[in-house]
């Protein structure tokens, strides 16, 4: 452990970032150190993390991103997640994570993955961050995008429901597999967004696995952007032209116990959408 320590410790100040006094706390090294193991060699953790205040999570996931970065390269985005009793948290997207349909993905070997529905959406300008409303959230996306979410379950049973576990993890994201966007016209309405949208994963023997209508917080999509965007303000981070934002599952995770073939049909106010990925 003080041998990983001391590699992270190296990683960090190499790239030109100090710890704060927050992040030299010994549990939150301690957890840093386990989060970036498990998540580069894709095992399960064996215990838990420490545990943690909220805001020393946070600062062990910007950490965890920071190490992570050289191989999936730079924020693309962000999601909006959420914990036990609906507790809403922020993860990072990086561009490596982000994959096209028909891709095939490599499965963990070390750890079980479940696969999501999620709702997509790009941010369409800058504006995005002054809007505090429904309206004027709605005239700064540009498009929606399909897509399914790969995570890893890399914490043990009893942490699966922890807020913080989860937040230091990043939520155990690994890959968004992306259909076709939909473009979302500029004259589309608040009312526009509150239609259906629907989801379908079906295995390969055509089977549904998983579906459902809207997120399953039960928000409408606008005010997933806008909670998003409060999390994030909190971090000191806004949002930029073409950042991606998962605003959360439509329907539930499932974990596949086989690999193969997976597909995804999506039903949104703006189009039709699908997505094919193998996990191998």
């Amino acid at each position: 452990m003080k041998r990983l320590l001391g590699i992270l410790g190296a990683l960090v100040l190499a790239s030109g970032v100090f710890l704060s006094a927050a992040a030299q706390d010994k549990p939150a090294q301690e957890a840093l150190a386990l989060a970036v193991k498990a998540y580069v060699d894709r095992q399960a953790l064996t215990g838990p993390l420490p545990n943690l205040a909220i805001s020393k999570a946070i600062e062990v996931q910007d950490f965890l991103v920071m190490n992570l970065a050289p191989d999936y390269g730079s924020v693309a985005g962000y999601q909006r997640d959420s914990g036990p009793g609906g507790a809403l948290f922020s993860a990072v997207l990086l561009e490596n994570m982000f994959t096209s349909s028909g891709a095939t993905l490599h499965r963990a070997r070390g750890c079980k993955q479940s696969v999501e529905l999620t709702l997509l959406v790009r941010v369409g300008s800058e504006r995005i961050n002054k809007a505090g409303t429904l309206a004027a959230v709605a005239a700064e996306i540009s498009e929606v995008l399909p897509a399914v979410e790969v995570r890893d379950q890399l914490l043990v049973a009893r942490q699966r429901l922890d807020s913080a576990a989860l937040i230091a993890i990043n939520g155990g994201v690994r890959y968004l597999v992306l259909g076709g966007p939909l473009v979302v016209p500029s004259s589309m309405t608040v009312d526009d967004w509150a239609g259906a949208f629907v989801a379908h994963l079906f295995q390969r023997d055509e089977k549904i696995v998983s579906h459902g209508s809207g997120l399953v917080t039960g928000t409408g999509p606008l005010q997933a952007v806008l909670e998003l965007k409060q999390l994030l303000r909190k971090r000191g981070r806004f949002l930029k032209a073409g950042d991606l934002l998962a605003l959360g599952s439509i329907g539930f995770a499932v974990e596949p116990d086989t690999n193969g073939r997976f597909e995804a049909g999506f039903k949104t106010p703006f189009g039709s959408g699908r997505v094919v990925f193998a996990l191998r």
